[in-house]
């Protein structure tokens, strides 16, 4: 019996991220080599067994440090130049 409002039938799809290693089709599309794209898991590990993709591992964001940590901001005039005569 069908369920119109309450269920579906349609799987669950985790989508993940891979690198492509090789040039090939994915979902339809052709992707080239190095491209990261989002694909359903088992697309992307049926690409992983022949070796033309593997699991894209993001690499951690290097924070910015300020070498100047300890200093405030200066509240000093601007200096005032000689005038010539």
């Amino acid at each position: 019996m069908l369920k119109w409002n309450g269920g579906s039938n349609a799987p669950i799809l985790n989508m993940k991220k891979f690198l492509i290693t090789s040039d090939t089709i994915a979902l339809g599309k052709k992707v080239c080599t190095g491209d990261v794209i989002e694909l359903p898991e088992h697309v992307g590990i049926e690409l992983c067994s022949y070796n033309k993709a593997e699991v894209y591992v993001e690499k951690p964001k290097v924070k910015k440090e300020n070498r100047s940590v300890g200093l405030k901001t200066s509240k000093t005039k601007t200096l005032k130049t000689k005038s010539k005569d």
